[in-house]
C-alpha cells in the first residue's frame, strides 16, 4: 500500500541535512512546536498559539503537522512522521510525509460503489428512459468527486515538504 501511495505522490520521502547537533536541533524542536499527540480535534481552529506545528519528539524520531487556522485555505492535512540521525556534526533528518488515511478508504469505496450502482441500474433499464446526456455528466461528476480531493492532498503533500524543509533552516538559523 504504501508503494502505491508514492507511485501517486499521496506520500513522499524526503531527506533534510542541517548544520546543527542533534540536542540543540530537539530543543529547536520544543521551542518552535507545541507539544501534542496529534488527535483530531474539533476546536483546533479556536486555539491561540503562535506556533505553525503541532506534534512531539523523542531523542530519535519525531511526529509533526501544521496547526489548523480559521478560514485557512492552504489545506495542511499532512502529517510527518521523521527520524534524526547525527553524523559528522551535521543532523540528518529522514521524513515520511504523508496524507492518506484510512478513513480515506471509506469515502472511495463509497464514491466507487454508488457510482458504479447507478451506471448499472442506467444499463439494465427496462425501460431505457435515462437520456444520453446523464452518462456523460455522470462520469464529469465522478472524475470531479475523487479526482479534486486527490489533486488537494497531493499538494499538500509537496507544501509541507516545501515548508518543513525551510521552516527546519530557518530554526537552525535564526538567533534565540
Amino acid at each position: 500500500m504504501n508503494d502505491f501511495l508514492r507511485k501517486i505522490k499521496l506520500t513522499k520521502d524526503i531527506i533534510i541535512q542541517l548544520p546543527v547537533s542533534k540536542i540543540d536541533f530537539i530543543q529547536k524542536f520544543r521551542n518552535n512546536v507545541d507539544e501534542s499527540n496529534l488527535d483530531y480535534d474539533p476546536f483546533e481552529v479556536f486555539q491561540s498559539s503562535i506556533n505553525e506545528y503541532k506534534g512531539h519528539i523523542g531523542d530519535y524520531i519525531f511526529e509533526i503537522k501544521k496547526r489548523k487556522k480559521i478560514f485557512d485555505t492552504n489545506y495542511s492535512f499532512a502529517k510527518v512522521t521523521g527520524e534524526l540521525t547525527e553524523e559528522n556534526n551535521q543532523l540528518i533528518i529522514n521524513a515520511e510525509i504523508s496524507c492518506f488515511r484510512k478513513r480515506m478508504i471509506i469515502f472511495i469505496v463509497m464514491a466507487l460503489l454508488f457510482y458504479s450502482i447507478f451506471f448499472i441500474s442506467m444499463v439494465f433499464n427496462a425501460e431505457n428512459t435515462v437520456p444520453f446526456f446523464m452518462v456523460p455528466f455522470l462520469l464529469i461528476h465522478m472524475s470531479l468527486m475523487i479526482g479534486v480531493p486527490y489533486f488537494i492532498i497531493r499538494r499538500s503533500v509537496n507544501r509541507m515538504a516545501y515548508d518543513l524543509e525551510r521552516d527546519f533552516h530557518y530554526w537552525v538559523t535564526k538567533n534565540n
